[in-house]
């Protein structure tokens, strides 16, 4: 066994566990507005019902808030001070149950993996949702000491004991040893970046035929980024298969890469892609219809804000968000409710009735 197999059968083990649980994921608002309530500094009824209810609905086990890589980010960036930052991962600990999901790139490289192997014939293939699931101590991703001075044996062991002992820690454990400083220069990157990307958008407006062709772009753009995870997703079909491995980084892997790219932009135009390959189908989605609305400024938040909704959207059942991003996923041409039946809303009180329907509390469906 290796490492990689020992955390995937960690991940699966933990998303058997939740299988049946409802995954109501949060944005940073309303983890900011459940730390609030519990530290008593937001008294507006809706509000405390809905902390109530998240709570009580954990309690029972009947849901769990996943946080993923961008919540873990955003608590550094939002929580002005240590105690605040402390007391937003200690709410997190309780009402996520400890799970995260999968990095943005890892679930891209998931997908991909999902939809060659299905359409190759593989069978007995995990779900989806077997393979997105992590703990808190994980939510930036995996790294594993490099140990080459050992057998492989001995090292195998020692990698293992330490994944182990880093995957039952609590975020109120790990999150002191991660230096606030490091967000603030990730804030100042991010500002930049967006700024550039907001001129590159303003820039080709007049180039924007229609929404689908919009999105159609989007979708190679988001393959572009990919092409090192279609790489490595066919190099390891190959080797499985029993073919001599391409060099990594070589013309022949990158012409490989290429031709994969290529069917699967054909897929998402035939809309055969979209029901595996739901991270890039829904940060597609969320980037098209921000272009297609010439009236909104691209911003350092939009990069959290769509990782926030890519994640929910396609794993979770509900989503509790701002109204911009409630908006564009609920809107007619995008639709991206339909991916998993994630319900989203901005609203409090639709917050609050989705939980009861869900048996957090009376009046429960």
């Amino acid at each position: 066994m290796t490492i990689d197999q020992h955390v995937k059968g960690r991940q699966i083990e933990l998303a058997q566990r939740i299988r049946n649980v409802k995954k109501i994921y949060l944005d940073t608002r309303f983890w900011i507005i459940a730390r609030d309530v519990s530290q008593g500094t937001d008294s507006r009824p809706a509000a405390i019902d809905l902390t109530r209810l998240l709570r009580g609905g954990v309690a029972a086990g009947h849901i769990v808030c996943p946080i993923s890589e961008s919540t873990f980010a955003e608590v550094l960036k939002q929580a002005p001070t240590p105690s605040r930052r402390l007391a937003s991962a200690a709410l997190i600990d309780e009402l996520s149950g400890g799970v995260s999901i999968t990095t943005s790139r890892s679930r891209v490289g998931t997908e991909i993996a999902h939809f060659f192997y299905r359409n190759s014939g593989q069978k007995n293939l995990h779900d989806l949702q077997d393979l997105v699931w992590t703990r808190l101590s994980y939510a930036m991703g995996y790294l594993h000491p490099a140990l080459d001075t050992l057998d492989a044996a001995a090292a195998l062991q020692i990698q293992r004991d330490v994944f182990d002992t880093i995957w039952s820690r609590p975020l109120v454990e790990v999150m002191p040893t991660i230096g606030a400083d490091a967000m603030q220069q990730e804030v100042k990157n991010l500002t930049e970046l967006a700024r550039r990307q907001d001129a590159q958008i303003k820039a080709h407006e007049v180039d924007l035929v229609s929404f689908e062709q919009t999105y159609r772009d989007e979708v190679r753009g988001a393959l572009d980024a990919a092409e090192s995870s279609i790489a490595e997703v066919l190099g390891g079909m190959a080797e499985r298969a029993g073919f001599e491995s391409v060099p990594p980084g070589s013309a022949e892997q990158r012409e490989f890469a290429i031709v994969a790219r290529n069917l699967l932009a054909v897929a998402f135009e035939k809309g055969l892609a979209q029901d595996t390959l739901r991270t890039i189908h829904a940060q597609a989605s969320l980037h098209a219809g921000l272009r297609w609305n010439k009236r909104t400024t691209f911003d350092a938040n939009h990069f959290y804000d769509f990782e926030h909704a890519a994640a929910a959207v396609a794993y979770c059942d509900a989503f509790f968000t701002e109204g911009f991003l409630s908006n564009l996923i609920n809107a007619r041409h995008i639709r991206l409710d339909t991916v998993n039946n994630c319900r989203t809303t901005n609203d409090l009180d639709r917050a609050i009735e989705i939980l009861r329907g869900v048996g957090c509390g009376p009046n429960s469906e």
